[in-house]
């Protein structure tokens, strides 16, 4: 890299030019005079002790005294490693009060959706989400980029798999514990692929590529939780109630305590084993938003394309529970946690 190069670099940092310049001369003299180092660098002699005096306050220099006081380049490394600490931390604190920003005015989260180019970043996004999910993943998506997927799910045993696919047989890395599979309807459009974590982030795109399409192909990417609960009741009503369950979870072996975030994948579960079962309820009173926690017995749920709710009995009420967007309910609930 160009001595030119180095210097607009290091003012993007906060250096000024002369700055820049001392610094770099430092690293080629090692510790020098004052008058060393206006000699090489070309610094006029009225402002160098200025200038490697504010190096000094930035972290840059080291003084030496003494008769004559010498100037000692900080490692270069030590204060790159130092300068990119700080860019990370100022980042993430405009990160946060930027969303803080939009929340206040439009008391969401910030919505976000991108357009992802090339297969082999979709496929990369893929494997992310299930990477990352916490609690569920929800995955419609014809066999053949599911098995591009396989190992990235064989790593997973403590999250919740709901998977719809156009399934010929079930293969042996598919038959586990904690995998709900369907098998896909007749409709070529139940085959268009959805990749959704949690309340986090959702992938999705229509007809694979033949391989010389592979760099046009593009998908959607997004991460916003509104969104998200969204494509989750679509995953449910339009693909998972149009498809044949081949494989049901093994509820019974897995641990305990099992958290959820959606009440259809909850919903789904319950189709699956018997009632009642003791739950933990983390989420807001419909009528006034506070934050409330309910422990008790599930002992029904309802399910519709249009409502999906259940009942917990704490001893002393019956709580109607929705999922995120609740209006009908008692509750909207934010997790789901079952108990036994």
């Amino acid at each position: 890299m160009k001595e030119e190069e180095i210097i607009e670099k290091l003012q993007k940092f906060g250096l000024t030019k002369y700055e820049s310049l001392a610094y770099i001369t430092l690293l080629k003299l090692g510790p020098s005079k004052a008058t060393d180092i206006t000699k090489e660098s070309g610094i006029p002699h009225t402002r160098v002790y200025d200038v490697l005096s504010s190096l000094h306050r930035k972290g840059f220099v080291d003084i030496m005294h003494g008769t004559p006081r010498l100037y000692k380049p900080v490692n270069p490394e030590v204060i790159l490693e130092k300068i990119k600490e700080d860019l990370i931390a100022d980042i993430e604190d405009l990160k946060k009060a930027f969303l803080e920003l939009y929340k206040s005015v439009h008391g969401e989260e910030l919505p976000e959706i991108w357009t992802i180019h090339g297969f082999d970043n979709t496929l990369e996004r893929a494997e992310y989400i299930i990477r990352t999910a916490k609690y569920e993943v929800l995955i419609n998506t014809p066999f053949e980029f599911l098995s591009l997927l396989r190992e990235e799910i064989k790593k997973r045993k403590d999250v919740i798999f709901v998977i719809i696919s156009n399934f010929e047989e079930v293969p042996e890395w598919l038959k586990r514990d904690n995998v709900i599979l369907a098998k896909s309807g007749g409709a070529p459009w139940l085959m268009a692929s959805w990749i959704i974590g949690d309340i986090d982030y959702a992938l999705f795109f229509g007809a694979l590529p033949r391989d010389r399409r592979k760099e046009k192909f593009y998908s959607f990417w997004a991460k916003s939780a509104k969104l998200i609960q969204n494509y989750m009741h679509w995953f449910y009503t339009i693909y998972l109630d149009n498809s044949t369950i081949i494989k049901p979870i093994n509820y019974d072996k897995l641990k305990k305590p099992l958290q959820l975030v959606n009440i259809r994948t909850l919903i789904t579960l319950l189709k699956q084993i018997s009632l009642p079962r003791e739950i933990e309820v983390i989420g807001k009173l419909v009528e006034n938003k506070e934050a409330i926690t309910v422990r008790g017995k599930l002992v029904e749920f309802e399910y519709t394309p249009l409502t999906a709710s259940i009942i917990v009995d704490d001893g002393e009420k019956k709580w109607k529970v929705g999922g995120l967007g609740s209006y009908f309910e008692d509750i909207e609930g934010e997790k789901f946690i079952l108990l036994d």
